[in-house]
């Protein structure tokens, strides 16, 4: 009974073939034929063959993985975004190393740790404008793209970036809202060091100026970005005499706790006030939520993110591209004009 593990010499002596004829074939090469490729990848198959990752390294000086550093993966976008990277690398047989970011910044003693080889790429997620790691990692000299946030103006023309329109994004909101014959809208927004965030908020509030209106203090309320913020905020805007007939919350995830504060203050969406959701995450669509919201394409942007690094991985040169995606506005049944206008 075989107690080693098998090894590559064990499949190329099987085989009859070198050992590198081996390599190559298990990493489908195409300098060895497809029928020799199939020989070789079925018998390893069947011998119970592992590729040693270490000894690959040494010789290809590569690791083989990928670091994709998020932010607090109970925000629903960020799911999206890791699943549809690790999906596409797993299609270049690239190991992803997922750290989350859960309170933006506490884990940037471990990305320093990426540095020396332990992976051939990075993949940043995080949401802080102010993120020192970021200027840390551009500094390395590591393959890095920045995903669904941008940089400040000094390190813009550094490191490739993958973003949405989120300063467009703001504005269709306000532009549709103020369509609808809405004039007293509020809004349910998160940390203005989040750059999704401050942006979106941007675009928005001069929209809204360039219509004549300026958002009521009272009628804005800030906080983390998710549910619980959405649930506080809508308590506080809609629970008084006075409360706004739209409100605009940063995210759908912001958006579902808003409407459970609308469930539980007896208010009707949209006869009563229409709510508006940033994302177009899958559940915004279920028949339950109906959420009219905007659309940034997160799975399209994750792949243009992941196909960047890999270039840069293959050694592409070049200057640091920004592939900025448009944004959609998304009717669905919890927007609608306010109760006055018919």
């Amino acid at each position: 009974m075989r107690n080693k593990p098998v090894t590559g010499y064990d499949v190329a002596r099987r085989a009859g073939v070198s050992q590198s004829t081996v390599s190559r074939a298990l990493r489908d090469d195409p300098r060895v034929i497809k029928e020799t490729r199939d020989e070789i990848q079925a018998l390893a198959k069947e011998m119970g063959y592992v590729p040693h990752v270490t000894a690959r390294s040494l010789i290809t000086r590569r690791s083989s993985s990928i670091a994709v550093v998020s932010g607090d993966l109970r925000n629903p976008s960020y799911p999206t975004l890791v699943n549809t990277l690790q999906d596409r690398f797993a299609r270049d047989d690239y190991r992803v190393l997922l750290m989350s970011d859960r309170t933006e910044g506490s884990l940037d003693g471990d990305i320093r740790a990426l540095r020396g080889g332990l992976v051939d790429g990075v993949v940043f997620i995080s949401a802080r404008l102010d993120s020192p790691i970021v200027s840390e990692m551009i500094d390395w000299k590591i393959p890095l793209v920045i995903l669904n946030r941008d940089v400040d103006g000094s390190q813009a023309g550094r490191v490739d970036r993958v973003t949405s329109d989120n300063v467009g994004g703001g504005r269709l909101v306000a532009d549709h809202l103020v369509a609808m014959g809405h004039r007293r809208i509020g809004l349910i927004s998160g940390p203005l060091d989040n750059a999704s965030v401050k942006l979106r908020e941007t675009g928005f509030r001069e929209a809204l100026e360039r219509h004549g209106i300026v958002i009521d203090d009272a009628l804005t309320h800030r906080g983390a970005v998710d549910a619980k913020t959405g649930l506080d905020g809508g308590f506080a805007l809609l629970d008084r005499d006075d409360p706004p007939t739209a409100v605009f919350c940063i995210t759908d995830y912001v958006a579902f706790g808003t409407l459970d504060a609308t469930k539980r203050l007896g208010i009707a969406v949209p006869e009563d006030l229409s709510v508006v959701g940033y994302n177009d995450l899958d559940i915004s669509g279920w028949s339950i939520l109906d959420l009219t919201t905007v659309r940034q394409p997160l799975e399209d942007m994750a792949l243009a993110a992941a196909e960047l690094l890999l270039a840069r991985i293959d050694g592409a040169a070049g200057a640091p591209v920004h592939r900025q995606f448009g944004v959609d506005w998304v009717q669905r049944g919890t927007a609608a004009p306010p109760p006055s206008i018919p």
